[in-house]
């Protein structure tokens, strides 16, 4: 009876042990505030995931960049030290450099051509590259953000309301060669100190998602909103391919899955965020600038072939994308 006994308890713990694991702990990056429509997505994409899963995944949220921003997260990733990260798609410009493409200002004619290139052969090749070269795998592309607006301590009309700006941009080299392109002298500060540099005058002016300035509050610091709508962003959730490998073929389905459904949530929080938006800017005592983008569009539009000449993006690959319906 002692022995049944002993083999009875050996059985439960060996089926708690398979239990325990049985669950996949995955950590995700997060950029931004929790409170940031990108941190909400993530943060239904991990309880989807959970749900999908039988509850064999357990993600769990890092946000506001708690485990690195941009290009440093996307690293990590690549190198299996945090399995997910959302950025905007532009980040990934510093490992696969056609991705310099999206982030030149207006190289979309509107919201549904960057669509149209988003579920393109030709997005699909560079995800491909992406995946083979730096052991990274988009689950979804198309997380919502609002369209990349100026905010700046001077109200800008036209291009010429730039020069000599002091302007904050990411450390890629798109975004750089955009606004220097445009006269602005581009500033390399990093994303968690941007607020402070536009109230203290280390920056004029910066520009960013619409949702992104209004979740960040970067409008009380800078009170002046210029809806250029240079730029259609797409934040990605990426996956450390070999983690993703380890998986099993129900557990992956579910990622995907559920990182679809989030993409949905997301369009639901850009949408509300678009709504409201102008009248949270002006209720703070800010200033929202529409203008004619025609200015602006046309000194960028001479200067694309010399980038492209200059290989900041592959040649041949601007007419491909604006030969998109």
């Amino acid at each position: 009876m002692k022995h049944a006994m002993m083999l009875s308890t050996v059985a439960m713990l060996a089926l708690a042990a398979t239990g325990a694991e049985a669950q996949t702990t995955l950590r995700l990056a997060c950029p931004s505030a929790a409170d940031n429509p990108t941190c909400l997505a993530a943060n239904r994409f991990a309880e989807e995931a959970g749900a999908l899963s039988g509850g064999s995944l357990d993600i769990q949220v890092f946000p506001a960049g708690q485990l690195g921003r941009g290009a440093e997260a996307i690293q990590q990733t690549q190198a299996g030290i945090i399995d997910l990260v959302v950025e905007d798609i532009t980040n990934y410009a510093n490992f696969v450099n056609d991705y310099n493409i999206i982030s030149w200002g207006f190289t979309f004619r509107d919201q549904d051509h960057f669509k149209a290139f988003l579920e393109s052969d030709i997005e699909t090749r560079l995800e491909t590259q992406l995946r083979e070269q730096y052991n990274l795998r988009f689950l979804s592309v198309e997380w919502a953000k609002l369209p990349r607006v100026v905010v700046s301590t001077k109200p800008v009309f036209t291009p010429e309301d730039l020069k000599g700006l002091k302007f904050r941009v990411p450390g890629i080299p798109s975004y750089i060669k955009t606004w220097e392109t445009l006269g602005t002298n581009p500033t390399s500060v990093p994303w968690g100190e941007a607020f402070q540099a536009l109230k203290t005058g280390v920056t004029d002016a910066m520009e960013s998602p619409l949702d992104s300035i209004v979740a960040q509050k970067f409008h009380l610091a800078a009170p002046y909103v210029t809806l250029t709508n240079h730029v259609f962003p797409s934040i990605t959730l990426a996956i450390n391919e070999t983690k993703f490998q380890k998986l099993s073929a129900d557990e992956q389905s579910a990622l995907v899955e559920a990182a679809s459904r989030a993409a949905g949530y997301s369009a639901e929080l850009a949408t509300q965020t678009e709504q409201t938006a102008a009248k949270k800017i002006t209720d703070d005592g800010g200033f929202v600038i529409s203008v004619n983008s025609a200015p602006f569009r046309k000194m960028l539009a001479a200067k694309a072939s010399e980038q492209e000449a200059d290989g900041l993006w592959s040649a041949g690959l601007m007419d491909e994308i604006q030969a998109i319906k």
